[in-house]
């Protein structure tokens, strides 16, 4: 993690390619084209102002004041046209840099969801804040590849460009100040190579403190209510050591680079003086010369020495390479799981929901937890699935959603338009009340049917409590569990899927609101499976699938009682 070897730049270079290579990177080339030129016509300027230094020098040493005022009119006029170059360097590359951010992030966001990725790194855990990965590192990726480019480009040119001139002064500083910047190079990079592996740990650890504090955010009130204030202060401190031992140290080698990096710029800017002094005084050079040597000889050092003046930047690029990398490496990862030669869980499409030798193990295949089940679910509806915790009946249901494949057997379902799932915990979107009722296919949906919908499931007074349909609110946090049930069911009623699977749905619900709600189920013909372990889930199934460690069992239920239909 700490070497800029063959294999981080291949890293770099594999990202920069996911871009550059792809069918939509012609504005970038325009803009880049544009960058580079504008560049290049900097560095012109650069150069040519040295020899502006040096007339205007000897000319006023001289005492030609007519030459003088020439030359520095012709100076405003190349440093206006320097100012243009700058300037338009600058917004050109901002157009570049959100250009290029802009794919980027789009690639990760869809690399993320496909073959599940996201899912994987949050169950696997080796991809820590993914959000930060493509929130902050592409950011910082983007703009530290093309400023360090930036300054590479400007490197080289400088160095042909200043080298020529520097040379035709002196030959012996001009090579001296080659050795001295190779060595300072070499040193840098011996001191300052901690700080890759430290910035890593850093960006962890502050990711870890703030995903801590979004979790107090997110869980407050059951936080209050056993009295765990205490605990989460520890373990938010607890967090925020790791955050605070890992800077100590982090800025301890930044003092050691800096040490070294001021001495470095500090002797430099002396060199030309002793090279030159003598040559001076015995007549050879003129006045003018010393001065542009000494300003060629610091745009060559700083040239020259773009490992030393950048190297904390460089150990921040690394440890963002490295983050991206890994997300890419696990987005890599999921998607060779799919096809890794292991028996997997097949998914068929059909017009009924069927389990035909399913083995349900999870994720790495380390523990079975359903063996050999086949039930015709369409034949025996509608369906209870009991069992002790840790059986697998959320386990069926991310099978069921083909989010689980782990196993082997098939699974018969209607196409996933076609079906809805509901979990314990209902997923409460960012937006207005409008947009977590028709979520995630009932966009059409007027005022009138949304509130019908509404009023169906005993939350007719969320419109007026909050404002109306399309105000925004952090929903999971304002709605009691059993608001964000009942609405869930309303999404359900709403978007008028086929087939439901429920998964603990009415865990929150009080009797009454229960039957409510499987009642709105079977009025609107919606049919379902459901999962739990409350007794009054029973009168609403015909049939009972109990899990168990051996074998799963199915079983009429004879408490079953039809529901009205006409409710």
């Amino acid at each position: 993690m700490n070497r800029f070897d063959r294999v981080f730049w291949e890293k770099v270079g594999s990202l920069i390619k996911l871009y550059w290579f792809s069918g939509e990177r012609r504005t970038g080339l325009k803009l880049l084209a544009c960058v580079a030129v504008l560049s290049g016509l900097g560095i012109t300027l650069g150069a040519y102002s040295s020899y502006l230094n040096r007339d205007s020098t000897n000319a006023l040493v001289g005492k030609h004041l007519p030459l003088f005022y020439h030359l520095m009119l012709f100076w405003v006029g190349v440093t206006a046209l320097g100012v243009i170059a700058r300037v338009l360097g600058i917004y050109l590359g901002s157009l570049l840099y959100i250009e290029w951010r802009e794919w980027l992030t789009h690639y990760f966001v869809d690399a993320g969801f496909a073959h599940r990725a996201f899912y994987r790194m949050g169950a696997v855990g080796k991809v820590d804040n993914p959000d930060q990965r493509i929130s902050d590192d592409l950011s910082s990726f983007v703009s530290s590849t093309l400023t360090l480019s930036v300054t590479v480009l400007f490197a080289i040119a400088g160095v042909a460009t200043y080298f020529a001139i520097l040379w035709s002064i002196s030959a012996a500083l001009a090579s001296t100040l080659v050795v001295y910047a190779i060595v300072g190079s070499y040193l840098s990079v011996v001191i300052g190579r901690r700080l890759v592996s430290l910035n890593y740990y850093q960006e962890r650890y502050q990711a870890d403190f703030r995903f801590g504090l979004v979790h107090v955010r997110d869980n407050i009130e059951p936080i209050l209510i056993y009295g765990g204030e205490q605990h989460e202060t520890l373990q938010l401190k607890r967090r925020f050591s790791k955050v605070v031992q890992n800077f100590k140290e982090l800025v301890l080698w930044q003092r050691n680079l800096g040490f070294f990096t001021e001495s470095y710029g500090g002797v430099a800017a002396l060199v030309p003086y002793w090279f030159l002094a003598a040559t001076y005084a015995t007549g050879r050079l003129q006045f003018g010369q010393v001065v542009q040597a000494a300003t060629v000889f610091m745009s060559l050092h700083a040239s020259l020495s773009i490992v030393v003046t950048s190297f904390p930047q460089l150990a921040d690029y690394a440890n963002v390479v490295v983050r991206l990398s890994e997300f890419l490496e696990e987005v890599k990862v999921a998607r060779e799981a799919e096809s890794d030669g292991r028996p997997k869980i097949g998914i068929v499409d059909g017009e009924r929901v069927a389990l035909d030798n399913v083995t349900v193990m999870t994720p790495g295949g380390g523990k079975t937890l359903i063996h050999d089940l086949t039930a015709d679910v369409s034949a025996l509806e509608p369906v209870l699935v009991q069992g002790p915790s840790g059986t697998g009946k959320t386990s069926l249901m991310r099978v069921l959603a083909g989010i689980w494949r782990e196993g082997s057997g098939t699974v018969t379902r209607p196409d996933l338009q076609d079906v809805m799932f509901l979990p314990q915990r209902p997923y409460m979107i960012l937006g207005t009340l409008r947009d977590q009722l028709t979520y995630p296919r009932a966009s059409g949906a007027d005022d009138v049917r949304l509130r019908e919908i509404l009023k169906a499931v005993n939350l007719e007074n969320l419109p007026d409590r909050f404002g109306g349909l399309d105000v925004e609110m952090h929903w999971a946090d304002v709605l009691s569990p059993g608001e964000q049930q009942r609405l869930a069911f309303a999404r359900l009623l709403l978007n008028h899927p086929r087939y439901a699977f429920l998964d603990e749905a009415t865990s929150a619900l009080d009797v009454d609101n229960e039957r409510l709600m499987y009642e709105l189920l079977n009025k609107q013909q919606i049919r379902f499976l459901s999962s739990g372990h409350r007794p009054t889930l029973l009168k609403f199934h015909r049939n009972i699938l109990k899990l168990s460690p051996d074998r799963p069992e199915l079983e009429a239920n004879p408490g079953f009682a039809p529901l009205n239909s006409a409710a």
